[in-house]
């Protein structure tokens, strides 16, 4: 029974599919961003005019929609800075104004909120690119507004700083003791995630640098169940400390320590300061994906020592930090009565990212001073750690998910998708793959073996062998091989159609 035409072409266009879309993560996504590219230029078929300020409304004005409606009372508008000077606002119902004057910025609320009092508050939700290409046309809209930048899909709080300019008197507020800068683009976006990404408990590995401690850490921390299920100090060696950090790959390893340059310095329960390499610790964390973070105290006591009073040392707050489910969360808890944290990153190179946090000095007044002073000076005395600031070195987002794409640990995501691509590519073309797989290896003889299971037994492993050896390696050029035989089977067909007009048999 002969295969139609349709059905080959039908195999035939879903292996060029196949071949198209498996050939990586990169190649794979190359239609989606030519897409998101044409979009953000404005070229949309049928919209080019319109797209122009609108596009760039688009993740703002979703935002916008998902949030509750404004209390009675109050308006919420998201908006734009146009390249042209202009200015387009939306509302949740997908009104849209364009105010190109003072006089026509005052006629905002009227035309996209007619009924609402004109004197209730305004909260604006900005697009990112009003931020980051035009901070300076924000002074244009009202004093009294409630400003909001949107990232991600998220709305943050604008927390305006006298003293700067453009985009550097702004910060976005992630928590209410917690303060993103806004800077570059993608060094923002990047702090922002590393805000947002979960931190298990469970992975959270307190570190203690003791001298004589152990060479090595467990895979797993023990738990402390009658402090309510915090993890226990490891105690490890300072001279140790690298080697000994793939012992956790993939957790959060948390010391305490004074930071001067490169230099950690950690102070024992007994003995001298002792001084660790922060270039090293930080290439071995990097090596075996661990999220390093190094709570900086001027004294640098170690965490599960015993203090004078002979009581446990420990880090002021982190025992409710560690509850906490993000990294800002953490931060906040830290931070406790201190102030705000201003929180900025920087890259360290591929996959690593620098995040730092440190108290806002300009919203601290000789109150908070003096009070955070007696609270430093009653920790001193009971022995506790307080923190000064933070630094952590930190896998960075997008090495992050390529981690999370493993379906394998320990092989890179790529890869991966490679292989079983190639694997489904060499399954199309399974005839082809077969055919050069019998002159390799050809198929066993059952009166070459005394029993059934030696038979079995070796049919298994070379099928075995085929399908995951082979067959990925063959596989892409197994397709090609059955597409060529395909066209050329579908050239061939007029071919034989006047063989059989003209009475030629073809035997």
């Amino acid at each position: 029974m002969r295969r139609r035409p349709a059905n080959s072409l039908l195999v035939s266009v879903l292996s060029l599919l196949v071949l198209l879309s498996a050939g990586g993560t990169v190649s794979a996504h190359w239609l989606t961003k030519l897409v998101k590219e044409a979009g953000e230029a404005g070229v949309d078929a049928g919209s080019t005019a319109g797209r122009i300020g609108i596009g760039a409304l688009d993740d703002a004005t979703a935002v916008l929609r998902r949030l509750p409606k404004p209390k009675k009372g109050e308006l919420a508008f998201a908006a734009h800075a146009t390249p042209d000077g202009h200015w387009k606002f939306t509302n949740q119902d997908g009104g849209v104004f364009t105010a190109a004057t003072p006089d026509e910025m005052g006629r905002v609320a009227k035309a996209l909120a007619p009924d609402a009092d004109a004197n209730a508050p305004l909260n604006i939700y900005l697009s990112d690119e009003t931020l980051f290409k035009r901070a300076n046309s924000i002074d244009d809209l009202p004093k009294s507004a409630r400003l909001n930048v949107v990232s991600g899909g998220k709305a943050f709080t604008l927390v305006r700083r006298g003293g700067g300019t453009g985009m550097a008197k702004y910060f976005a507020k992630v928590r209410p003791n917690v303060l993103v800068r806004i800077g570059e683009k993608a060094r923002f976006e990047e702090a922002v995630w590393q805000m947002g990404r979960k931190l298990p408990q469970g992975d959270v590995r307190v570190l203690s640098l003791k001298p004589g401690g152990r060479a090595s850490l467990a895979p797993a921390a023990k738990i402390d169940k009658a402090r309510g299920g915090v993890p226990l100090a490891d105690e490890i060696d300072p001279g140790r400390l690298a080697e000994a950090l793939p012992g956790i790959r993939g957790q959060t390893a948390l010391l305490t320590g004074r930071i001067e340059g490169d230099l950690l310095y950690a102070l024992p329960s007994s003995g001298a300061e002792q001084v660790v390499s922060l270039s090293g610790v930080r290439a071995a964390a990097a090596k075996a994906d661990v999220n390093l973070v190094v709570l900086h105290s001027a004294r640098p006591l170690q965490p599960g020592g015993q203090n004078w009073l002979w009581q446990t040392i420990e880090v002021d707050g982190l025992k409710s930090a560690l509850k906490k489910p993000a990294f800002a969360d953490f931060l906040e808890a830290l931070a406790g009565s201190r102030g705000q944290l201003v929180v900025s990153s920087t890259p360290q190179g591929a996959g690593r990212v620098l995040v730092e946090a440190i108290p806002d000095a300009s919203k601290r007044d000789i109150v908070d001073s003096v009070g955070n002073w007696v609270g430093d000076a009653v920790s001193e005395v009971a022995g506790n750690v307080v923190t000064e600031s933070v630094s952590a070195f930190m896998t960075s987002k997008q090495r992050q998910k390529e981690l999370d794409d493993r379906i394998v640990p320990g092989i890179p995501s790529d890869f991966q998708f490679y292989y079983l691509g190639a694997i489904v590519m060499g399954l199309i073309g399974f005839g082809v793959a077969r055919s050069w797989w019998e002159r390799i290896w050809p198929g066993e003889e059952r009166g070459e073996y005394r029993g059934a299971f030696g038979f079995w037994a070796a049919r298994a492993v070379r099928w075995a062998m085929f399908l995951l050896v082979f067959l990925p390696i063959v596989g892409p050029i197994a397709l090609l091989g059955a597409l060529a035989l395909k066209i050329f089977g579908w050239l061939m067909v007029p071919v034989r159609l006047v063989q059989r007009l003209l009475g030629f048999s073809g035997a």
